[in-house]
């Protein structure tokens, strides 16, 4: 659950009101449809069952005739809607207020505006059930229909999923952009069944920590309900393995989802095979989308080709909400993904090369797999050797750094990372190859010690030797067996593993060569294992990547064609300041074993007379000698201006492991108006269970 604040657009036209509203007017038409709505922003709380007040920010459409009603959409997140996400929240909770929704942004019990103690972690119980009752509260509404939708971005899509999943009556549909339905194996804590150490993990315990908006209030119940508060990173690492705490709201161990969803995804976000999964399974009708960006939406997601999303959106709550028969599910666009035709490593992209494929279904008609199976003169070819072969591959920890902190984000030239890897070329082809979906792989490997970690990506190799990173994905062979048992490999015995690369599409053009890399570090997007040493990939029947091929379409005649974006309104009462970051730097030391990962990034903005500051620095360090004692630091500060008062509220963490343990600290330090208020230290050492 990663987050982004970003502001795009126009400037709306708004009146501040004497009771404290703000009553805006927007663009009068929309593609020739009825003028827009006008629109009012009011703050208020609902009262759950527990009498924890939720604190509700409405976009509320102002009615055109005596006793208009209107369907509700809801988004629920800890992501401080008062201060942090307010100039973002803006420009969708006017898209749909304009369209004639009702948009109900609240905050997570415990977070930002709302009352309660924060939860125990992400998605908890407490969590979901308040979505089921502010659903039924809302309904309720003298202003509503009764009919509600929920919708969200990463942490918002997740919850999405989760209360469809209960299916409350007033529930009617859902649009979901960057979801999961297995929270061990794809999201942000354990990629791929592997620990990962995000920046999020620190981010989110230390905005979740701040004062209550909008008053900042620093008293007792702050204390007793935030600031002493365990952070969450203490909870994750102690559950390193899969089980009842990832799997109780994990939609892939639950029976299909049957409210209707509206699923988005990017092909440079880590989320986004859950795209194929609920849509695949859901009993409910879906449209499926996936795209070229990162997590972000498709109107501004990077890198491009854009579109406005939003447009369809409007269609599928008019459709599940307002009952209008607009045929948007009869449209041949309901299975849309952007299939990349290949192009040269890079970082700065702001738009890539290739196509949208539409269709009513998956898999694409026509599609076919091909199978490859590596060779010990490191070849890529289409028949095992029924000799077979083995190669030997030394254990660098620092190795990974070419392909970024997730499966997401664009990247440069893999060749550094390969030169650390087991790598096999097919031969040039003679024509043009697509893939769409997720490949599979299979390893056959030993290795001379009890844990290890395999990593393998799915590379496009040009003419002039430049690697691009297609897709990939990681290994935990503790799990080779069973999730829920995991066992340890046992020293030089051969085991075979087997994994699913993540979702994606590509066109290996004419002359470029296919290429498996295969190694045992994926640094800094997994913690590196602890043993420095050797391990074995045998080559033969039992190891091999299979592509999923779809028929070569020309670019010049796509399947479908998407609206541009529409320029988004723009809060009129803040605005965002230049700022740094984020900042990415990898540095590696080939004499030493060295290698550091660092990121940095500072935002700032405004909202009516106040000022708020974010800033924070991560950085991960393992020496290839001594993987076992790798390092995490992180640091965040907020440092917001409220009415004249100064509330500076800071953070720093702190991960190193050895061969047994991860020792963690966490320390919270509040200020006002330069003055110190209150620090605390948390620690723990938690022992490692097959990471």
């Amino acid at each position: 659950m990663r987050w982004n604040n970003k502001i795009l657009g126009k400037l709306a036209i708004c009146l501040f009101l004497t009771s404290g509203l703000l009553g805006c007017h927007g663009n009068p038409t929309l593609s020739g449809r009825a003028a827009h709505y006008e629109f009012s922003i009011e703050h208020g709380a609902l009262k759950m069952k527990d009498g924890v007040d939720l604190a509700v920010t409405y976009y509320r459409p102002v009615a055109k005739s005596p006793g208009e009603k209107f369907p509700v959409i809801m988004e629920m997140v800890p992501y401080r809607k008062d201060d942090f996400f307010t100039l973002g929240d803006y420009e969708y909770g006017s898209y749909f207020a304009k369209r004639g929704y009702v948009v109900a942004r609240v905050d997570v019990r415990g977070t930002g505006g709302s009352g309660g103690h924060i939860p125990v972690s992400e998605y908890s119980e407490a969590e979901i059930s308040d979505a089921e009752e502010l659903i039924a509260q809302l309904a309720k509404k003298s202003w509503s229909t009764g009919n509600v939708g929920m919708y969200g971005i990463s942490w918002s899509a997740f919850n999405s999923l989760m209360t469809a999943h209960r299916k409350p009556p007033a529930l009617k549909a859902i649009i979901a952009a960057h979801g999961s339905t297995d929270l061990f194996y794809n999201d942000v804590h354990y990629i791929d069944g592997a620990l990962h150490i995000d920046s999020y993990a620190h981010q989110i315990d230390t905005d979740n920590a701040m004062p209550q908006s909008p008053g900042y209030r620093i008293d007792e119940d702050y204390f007793r309900n935030r600031f002493d508060r365990e952070p969450w990173i203490f909870t994750w690492l102690r559950q390193q393995q899969d089980g009842d705490f990832w799997r109780k709201e994990s939609l892939k161990f639950k029976t299909p989802l049957e409210v209707p969803a509206y699923l988005i995804g990017g092909l440079l976000d880590g989320y986004r095979d859950f795209v194929m999964e609920v849509s695949e399974t859901s009993k409910a009708p879906t449209i499926a989308e996936i795209g070229p960006w990162n997590h972000a939406w498709p109107e501004y997601g990077v890198p491009g080709p854009n579109y406005e999303w939003r447009e369809k959106a409007v269609r599928w709550w008019d459709y599940w909400l307002k009952g209008i028969d607009n045929g948007i599910l009869d449209e041949s666009s309901r299975r849309m993904a952007f299939m990349r035709t290949g192009h040269a490593p890079a970082t700065d992209l702001a738009t890539i090369p290739g196509y949208w494929r539409c269709s009513k279904q998956w898999p694409v008609e026509g599609g076919t797999t091909r199978r490859l199976y590596p060779q010990t003169a490191r070849q890529l070819v289409g028949t095992p050797s029924p000799q077979g072969g083995v190669e030997t591959l030394r254990y660098r920890a620092g190795a990974g750094m070419a392909a970024g902190g997730w499966w997401g984000e664009q990247t440069g030239d893999m060749a550094a990372d390969d030169a650390r890897s087991l790598v096999y070329d097919s031969a040039p082809l003679t024509e043009a190859l697509e893939i769409m979906g997720m490949p599979q792989v299979r390893l056959r490997v030993a290795a001379d010690a009890p844990f290890y970690q395999w990593t393998v990506r799915l590379e496009d190799v040009a003419p002039d030797g430049r690697v691009s990173l297609i897709s990939g994905a990681i290994i935990n062979p503790a799990q080779r067996h069973s999730r829920l048992e995991p066992e340890a490999l046992i020293p030089g015995e051969p085991t075979t593993l087997s994994t699913s690369i993540h979702f994606t599409t590509w066109r290996f053009k004419p002359g470029h060569r296919i290429r498996l890399a295969v190694s045992n570090a994926q640094f800094p997007m997994v913690w590196p294992s602890p043993t420095p040493g050797f391990t074995r990939l045998f080559s033969g029947a039992d190891t091999w990547i299979e592509l999923p091929v779809v028929p070569t379409q020309s670019e010049t005649s796509p399947s479908c064609v998407l609206p541009p974006p529409e320029p988004s309104d723009q809060a009129p009462f803040g605005k965002a300041s230049p700022g740094k970051g984020p900042v990415f730097e990898s540095v590696r030391n080939e004499q030493t074993g060295d290698s550091t990962f660092t990121t940095i990034n500072d935002t700032r903005w405004t909202l009516y007379d106040n000022t708020y500051r974010s800033s924070e620095l991560y950085r991960w360090d393992v020496n290839d000698a001594a993987p076992a004692n790798a390092r995490f630091r992180g640091e965040r500060r907020n440092v917001f201006t409220i009415s004249g008062m100064e509330v500076d509220f800071s953070t720093l963490s702190r991960i190193e492991s050895d061969d047994t343990y991860f020792h963690v600290t966490f320390t919270k330090t509040l200020r006002q108006d330069g003055k110190l208020v209150r620090e605390r230290t948390w620690t723990d050492h938690i022992p490692r269970r097959y990471q």
